[in-house]
């Protein structure tokens, strides 16, 4: 359904994941809302610089440079801006009241149901525009041994040309990061190890891939506990976990 107020809405979405992007911006173009996207804090700073006309902006926590914290401390500090609410995008569970007394107006997390990501927009457009459309946040609580979520999936992109297309952009995206995860993995440098891991949950997320995401945490787990003896079997369990993820995509779509 689309928002009776869609045409007067925009939206500022601060993400560097492409996959992530992509997903966004389909399930927010679904709503009828206009997105303006930003792949770093500066780069969102920098925009609004220019243009704060903004119903609610969307960021994520995890940005290279100035990550989403600070640059929200920022756009709260701003007069032209501190009044856009800011809803933090984030993969991992947390309670309301941190992210308010982290200033932000609200969160969503990743692994969501499109309406209740459209509840955390809604929920602050209502203020502005005087409406608000009903809606409910998923019940639905995966298995952490599943691979994927078809159902979930379904629901959301019911044409199987759409979830081939979102489908193809995960495995771009998700390639790329275990290629850089090797890498790091092959010099033990935490900090990229612990970034690749970051942007490997939030996509995984999305995509409801649950199986892949526990063997990710799983791996974070090992490397911010600095044990190396866990790691080497963490990491060969994320390698296995994407592997089934892949084998039991391409058993139900032609990619």
């Amino acid at each position: 359904m689309v928002s009776p107020v869609a045409d007067d809405i925009r939206i500022m979405l601060v993400e560097d994941v492409d996959f992530n992007l992509e997903i966004l911006t389909s399930i927010l173009a679904e709503r009828g809302w206009q997105t303006v996207t930003a792949t770093s804090g500066e780069a969102a700073l920098d925009i609004l610089a220019h243009d704060a006309e903004f119903q609610v902006i969307l960021m994520d926590i995890g940005l290279p440079g100035i990550d989403g914290l600070e640059a929200t401390r920022r756009i709260k500090k701003d007069p032209t801006t501190h009044a856009i609410p800011v809803i933090a995008l984030t993969a991992e569970p947390a309670s309301e009241r941190d992210f308010l007394a982290a200033g932000f107006d609200g969160y969503a997390e990743k692994n969501f149901d499109p309406d209740q990501l459209f509840a955390a927009i809604e929920k602050h457009l209502a203020r502005d525009c005087g409406s608000r459309h009903k809606s409910t946040p998923s019940s639905t609580d995966p298995a952490h041994h599943i691979d994927l979520d078809f159902e979930t999936l379904l629901a959301t992109y019911p044409s199987e040309e759409a979830l081939c297309r979102i489908a193809r952009a995960f495995f771009a995206d998700t390639d790329k990061e275990l290629a850089l995860l090797t890498t790091a993995m092959a010099k033990f440098d935490q900090e990229k190890i612990l970034a690749c891991c970051h942007n490997l949950k939030g996509t995984s997320a999305i995509f409801t891939a649950q199986k892949l995401i526990t063997a990710v945490k799983d791996l974070e787990s090992c490397v911010r506990k600095k044990n190396k003896n866990k790691v080497e079997s963490a990491w060969h369990n994320v390698l296995a976990a994407h592997e089934s993820l892949c084998a039991t995509v391409s058993c139900r779509l032609t990619l």
